[in-house]
């Protein structure tokens, strides 16, 4: 088994979803942290978070229209498990507000 640690970061330039990182096939992953800044320094935005379960090709959400401020961040810090074609998706309430970044171990 070999682990290869990633990173993953996707700027949300509108408000659908996005997928920020998909687990490939024949591999698993967690993810440790997964960080959303708001890069406007005035404006709040919100940030639904979501994770796809392949094998039951159902979204299923882990934080919905969180707030994120004006120039802070939100950070989600517990592992995320996900299994070969398994994805994280955000969905931004205003385009070019938030951007993400998620710390990732894959195991093959």
């Amino acid at each position: 088994m070999a682990n290869t640690f990633k990173n993953k970061g996707l700027a949300l330039s509108s408000t659908s979803r996005a997928d920020l990182y998909t687990c490939p096939s024949t591999t698993s992953a967690v993810v440790h942290t997964l960080n959303i800044a708001n890069v406007n320094g005035t404006s709040s935005a919100s940030i639904t978070i979501e994770v796809y379960d392949s094998s039951a090709t159902t979204y299923y959400k882990l934080g919905y229209l969180i707030p994120v401020p004006g120039g802070s961040s939100y950070y989600y810090d517990k592992p995320i498990n996900l299994e070969t074609g398994d994805k994280i998706s955000l969905t931004a309430s205003t385009a070019n507000y938030l951007e993400a970044f998620a710390s990732i171990l894959e195991i093959t």
